[in-house]
């Protein structure tokens, strides 16, 4: 993942305290003072995260903002803005005009470390998608979604309310619902919250610090943001203790937004928006992906993506990491004597088992890794921004996920199978997809030599 900042301020000391900050937290801080720098900079150097200082006399911080928001190339690159004032009227300007925060000065610590690490995480997976729609329309498949601003909230998409009461909660449902003229509806306890996901997926959920019947706001956006089903959802927490450590643990757990009290609910209503639209363009990513991939670059067994598709999207991967000095792994697999697999049970029961891996492999990498069946029982994994030692964790987790439960294949006995592993890591996207892959089947070899169901790395040779 990049760590690169861009820092916008024209006062010398304002720039030297926040790089100093950002610098002690390991993040590369690019500085401008003026707004020709600021689009040159955000085209060449795609920073992670923008930070633009609202008071500055030379520059429209709001201009500037409303101007990056609405081109295409810079519309979802992260603004913090930042002032000096706690205005109400500012704080709704800036985020009417695309910021994606307002942090007043003296900034907190832990407000503003928390803010970037889930503004990164979130362009992080933003990036990724539309990297693979990029890597399809090279395969000669038309998959460009619209852009962002051209997303129109209707009463098709649904909002759920995790209120404290059902006063608050029916005042909050009636007010997004009038601002946003999108379906809003409302609980107040995690049981009556687990109720309503069970039936329908809302695209956003809202989620109070305290329910009733002593319900935990934190603990419930916990499990939302990693459930299947809803880890795709916009998702917004209410802070009740004004205390800056709730909002920065809610960002760290998984919620994409958080609003101090008191909850301004026309503050609320635009922040729900722009995470409405967000989520709305990433799903247009998705579906769009899915729709042009699922003949041209998809294994039709498994689901997974093909040997075709992975050259070619290796090689965008690739260029990535290279761009912003950040490692790309990758995990080849070999599924251990599948030969009498299918000699013993039949190809139906084979076929069985590598769908079964397929799943396993997915539940077990995170969203913005890419998984392939490069062909029989080989597969392969690819983890951008993943060090050495992140991807040997990964790559434990699956072989644990592949040896330690047995495969299910109907009437017949399970079948219990190992994964023998070769691990890679390009550091800084210094390699070709060739040598990666070369060097991860070296190490998947010497994996098998050694005794199969364990992990060999490129890197101890």
């Amino acid at each position: 993942m990049s760590g690169r900042i861009l820092l916008v301020d024209d006062i010398a000391a304002n720039r030297v305290m926040i790089r100093t900050k950002l610098a002690s937290a390991y993040y590369d801080v690019l500085v401008a003072e003026t707004a020709e720098d600021v689009h040159r900079l955000v085209r060449a150097e795609q920073p992670s995260v923008v930070l633009i200082n609202v008071t500055m006399p030379t520059l429209d911080a709001f201009g500037l903002c409303r101007d990056l928001k609405s081109s295409w190339d810079t519309a979802l690159t992260p603004i913090v803005m930042m002032t000096s004032v706690d205005d109400a009227e500012d704080r709704l300007r800036a985020l009417e005009v695309g910021a994606d925060d307002f942090l007043v000065k003296p900034i907190h610590d832990l407000a503003l470390f928390a803010r970037v690490r889930n503004l990164m995480r979130m362009k992080f997976v933003t990036d990724e998608l539309q990297l693979r729609a990029e890597t399809t329309r090279e395969l000669g498949l038309d998959s460009a979604p619209a852009g962002i601003d051209d997303i129109v909230l209707t009463p098709a998409h649904s909002v759920l309310i995790a209120a404290p009461d059902h006063l608050n909660g029916a005042a909050w449902a009636k007010a997004i619902r009038g601002k946003l003229a999108v379906q809003v509806d409302f609980v107040t306890s995690e049981k009556g919250m687990a109720n309503r996901i069970a039936a329908d997926v809302p695209d956003a959920f809202v989620v109070h610090q305290t329910l009733a019947d002593s319900g935990d706001g934190l603990r419930l956006i916990s499990t939302i943001a990693r459930r299947q089903p809803t880890r795709h959802s916009a998702l917004l927490f209410l802070v009740s203790d004004n205390d800056m450590s709730t909002a920065a643990k809610a960002l760290d757990l998984g919620a994409w937004d958080y609003v101090m009290p008191p909850h301004d609910l026309t503050e609320l209503a635009v922040r729900l928006r722009s995470q409405l639209r967000r989520k709305l363009y990433s799903d247009m990513l998705r579906t769009n992906l899915r729709d042009g991939l699922r003949l041209a670059a998809i294994d039709p067994l498994t689901g997974l993506y093909n040997r075709r598709y992975a050259d070619h999207h290796l090689v965008n991967m690739l260029t990535q990491a290279r761009s912003e000095g950040s490692d790309l792994a990758l995990l080849t697999l070999d599924l251990d004597r599948f030969k009498s697999v299918n000699d013993s049970y039949g190809h139906d029961a084979g076929d069985e088992v590598l769908r079964q891996v397929a799943r396993r492999l997915q539940e077990t990498v995170r969203g913005v890794d890419v998984v392939v069946r490069l062909g029989g029982e080989e597969f392969c994994v690819a983890l951008p921004g993943t060090s050495r030692k992140g991807a040997l964790q990964v790559a434990e987790r699956i072989r644990r996920a592949i040896a330690d439960q047995k495969f299910e294949i109907g009437t017949r006995d399970p079948i219990v199978c190992t994964g023998s592993f070769g691990v890679a890591v390009s550091i800084a996207g210094a390699d070709n997809v060739q040598q990666l892959l070369t060097a991860a089947d070296r190490a998947l070899y010497k994996a098998k030599a050694g005794g199969r169901d364990r992990i060999a790395t490129a890197w101890d040779d």
